[in-house]
């Protein structure tokens, strides 16, 4: 007889319970990816001691509080090394930190209740061969319609058209305020709200302040996602470029640049960040004029007169790289008239450098990790499963983040597989030593 799947009901039994931990704490993959839903790899679990000073450089170039106006346009986020130690040191870490702290509640917290703004990331994983600025704004499009934004301006804009009783109505519950109801048409109706009427109001609202008709239109009604889809033949979202289906890209720069822009403006955004990482993966590949033409492009979506971004400073754009890919676009970023702004140095007054962390640092980072997968929280500042010189001995071996992740995980899983209940230095030795193979269990994630 035929055993159906079904869904679990009861926890699973983590083989991590043994030392004292509900999962592996430690990335299998140590690569980031802002899109993953597991902590390990989303960015979410992040250790800002090791980091502190290039997080309070960051916010004085780009956070700025008192005088946000005035913060940097253009930021560089570089790491100590050539090129090839430079990746996996906790660039991309950085910039998840600082979107995560300004889109938990769109800078209220960021910025003293102040004003209103929100920060969007661009990543390339592969490299980009064609309509380079074009991607870039797509890419930006993409990450507009995932993190939350839209929908939090659309509320905004249709409180605006309601007045202060009818928003009473609908957004209390029970005497708690839930915005979201706002986006909730049944719960507009069963107000006496016309919620077509509403959308036109918005819409109106939108075309007042220069949105083209059409994104106005998807927009208002909280369509602008199905709106790009239509804007291919294949109606997805990625990849980004699919060869002779590129209309999506010939207007992906004016909608975010322009539409998009307006409409945060509208709504009560004061303005924002585009986090642009792995530029190499844009810029790498390309010819020298194409380099040239690009760098000008950006310039011109970012800081030169011609876009909306641009008229209002709405956005501050912050680009991570590596030494050899910023010697590649040198010479294009000084044509365009860009270092002016922000030198491609790692010294200049607009970049933030990473360090290789000291093994304290790297010490926190494997800290961070292990507290976030306890199973006893209040075991938190101890340095369970590991004792002093298991823990000593692991960030001896390598403090460069990534690897210092990859063998944490081995060491751990070895652990479970040899039934320790604490992990020493000879532990630790043994599963780095590549005298093993490599462990094989069962990852499955306790779902409580």
């Amino acid at each position: 007889m035929l055993n159906l799947p079904r869904r679990e009901t009861a926890p699973i039994t983590s083989p991590y319970e043994q030392l004292g931990l509900t999962d592996l704490p430690f990335p299998l993959e140590p690569f980031l990816d802002p899109y993953n839903e597991d902590p390990r790899r989303n960015g979410s679990i992040y250790a800002q001691s090791p980091v502190q000073q290039e997080i309070e450089k960051f916010e004085r170039l780009l956070i700025r509080p008192g005088d946000f106006s005035n913060r940097a346009k253009i930021a560089t986020l570089w790491s100590a090394g050539p090129d090839t130690a430079g990746r996996g040191m906790g660039k991309t870490a950085l910039l998840r930190f600082f979107q995560q702290r300004v889109n938990s509640d769109w800078g209220q917290t960021q910025f003293n209740g102040q004003f209103f703004a929100v920060a969007i990331y661009v990543a390339f994983q592969d490299q980009v061969d064609r309509r380079w600025m074009e991607q870039l704004a797509w890419a930006a499009l993409v990450d507009t319609c995932r993190n939350g934004v839209l929908d939090v301006s659309r509320a905004a804009l249709r409180r605006e058209m309601l007045t202060d009783d009818q928003v009473a109505t609908v957004v209390d519950v029970n005497g708690e305020t839930d915005w979201r109801r706002l986006l909730d048409n049944d719960v507009i109706a069963a107000n006496g709200i016309s919620a077509t009427e509403l959308d036109d109001k918005v819409e109106g609202q939108l075309l007042s302040d220069h949105v083209e008709r059409e994104p106005a239109r998807a927009l208002a009604t909280g369509t602008f996602e199905e709106y790009l889809r239509s804007l291919r033949r294949d109606g997805n979202l990625r990849p980004y470029y699919i060869p002779r289906d590129t209309r999506g890209l010939d207007y992906s720069r004016t909608l975010f640049f322009n539409d998009i822009v307006r409409y945060l403006r509208s709504s009560g955004f004061a303005g924002g960040y585009l986090f642009v990482d792995d530029i190499e993966n844009l810029t790498d590949q390309m010819a020298r004029r194409h380099r040239n033409e690009f760098v000008k492009e950006f310039g011109l979506c970012t800081v030169r007169p011609g876009y909306a971004a641009t008229q209002y400073g709405f956005f501050s754009c912050v680009l991570t790289t590596h030494h050899q890919s910023a010697v590649g676009i040198a010479q294009a970023w000084a044509d365009a008239g860009l270092s002016a702004m922000a030198r491609l140095d790692p010294g200049a007054p607009t970049s933030v450098e990473l360090p290789m962390p000291t093994q304290a640092q790297a010490r926190a980072i494997i800290l961070a990790h292990l507290d976030h997968y306890r199973a006893d929280a209040g075991d938190g500042q101890s340095i369970k499963p590991f004792t002093e010189d298991g823990l000593q001995a692991l960030v001896g071996k390598s403090q460069h983040p990534r690897a210092l992740l990859s063998s944490a995980a081995h060491v751990v899983m070895r652990a479970v597989e040899n039934g320790l209940i604490a992990i020493d230095a000879v532990a630790v030795e043994e599963a780095l030593s590549g005298a093993v193979s490599a462990p094989t269990i069962d990852h499955t994630r306790d779902l409580t």
